[in-house]
């Protein structure tokens, strides 16, 4: 029989690992409980940061739903006082179109026809004149008219006063038109404007919409992180037990290369036949 120096140092080797591994492998199981409550606070500690977060960022989002009501209610009174405005509008446009054409028309038709009737009048007025100076000369009649202004003449002042009339109710006719453009180029801006600020409240509803859904997706999360935290003990506790077990298998592994080690470390045995000692023995 011989032994193999090589052998030997390789064994010593193989017995290092080994009690290394083992080492390393009670090691790790030791630091495995140990870390699991530290590691199991932390990931409490994170959950409850990010639960609070969701907290903090639901509130905000509560106030600037609040908010949001708040705007919407008033968008609504402005919209519906616009409505009304513009109602307004309308009946006075229309009022003002109706007078336009009742003082542009009828009322100085009316004017022109009572100036001509006024100078009709006036005409007559002047025979009747002539007549009552003619029987005002007549001594033995006793009638007496002087009068200061005649009526002939009091009536062409009249026809004449009535003149700029007709051109007064063209220009305020006119003037009426010029109004009533002004107010459908207002009532047009209205109207715009009204839309607009239908179009905001539209986009406050849809705002306020998204909002819920963001607040529902926020429970969800809460919901969820608590079910994490009711459940991070358990799974721990069972990620512990199969990190130990592997480590264990890592340990008992190294059973068998210490029994290696050992066999190369206390040497090899090889048989010899009679013939090969004897012939070992001459040389």
């Amino acid at each position: 029989m011989k032994v193999n120096k090589n052998s030997r140092g390789w064994g010593r080797i193989l017995i290092c690992f080994a009690y290394f591994g083992i080492l390393f492998s009670l090691f790790g199981i030791a630091t495995t409980w140990y870390y699991r409550i530290g590691i199991e606070k932390a990931v409490n500690g994170v959950i409850d940061s990010l639960d609070q977060i969701l907290i903090n960022t639901n509130d905000g989002l509560l106030f600037i739903d609040s908010t949001l009501d708040v705007a919407s209610g008033n968008l609504e009174i402005i919209s519906s006082t616009l409505d009304n405005l513009i109602i307004t509008l309308d009946n006075i446009s229309d009022s003002l179109d109706a007078s336009a054409d009742l003082i542009g028309g009828d009322l100085r038709e009316t004017i022109l026809d009572t100036q001509v009737a006024v100078n009709s009048a006036s005409q007559s007025a002047g025979l009747v004149d002539n007549t009552l100076r003619f029987i005002a000369a007549i001594p033995l009649l006793g009638a007496d008219y002087r009068p200061d202004v005649p009526l002939s003449t009091s009536l062409a002042q009249v026809s004449e006063s009535l003149t700029d009339v007709p051109e007064a109710f063209l220009e305020i006719e006119q003037f009426i038109r010029e109004t009533e453009g002004g107010m459908d180029n207002f009532q047009s801006y209205i109207n715009a404007l009204s839309k607009d600020i239908q179009n905001f409240d539209d986009t406050l509803i849809k705002s306020q919409a998204l909002l819920t859904e963001y607040e529902r997706i926020f429970s969800d999360l809460r919901e969820q992180f608590s079910e994490i935290r009711k459940h991070t003990s358990t799974f721990l506790l069972v990620a512990s037990i199969i990190i130990t077990g592997v480590f264990f298998l890592l340990g008992i592994a190294q059973i068998n290369v210490y029994y290696q080690g050992k066999t190369l470390r206390d040497g090899e045995k090889v048989s010899l036949t009679l013939s090969e000692l004897t012939q070992k023995q001459n040389e």
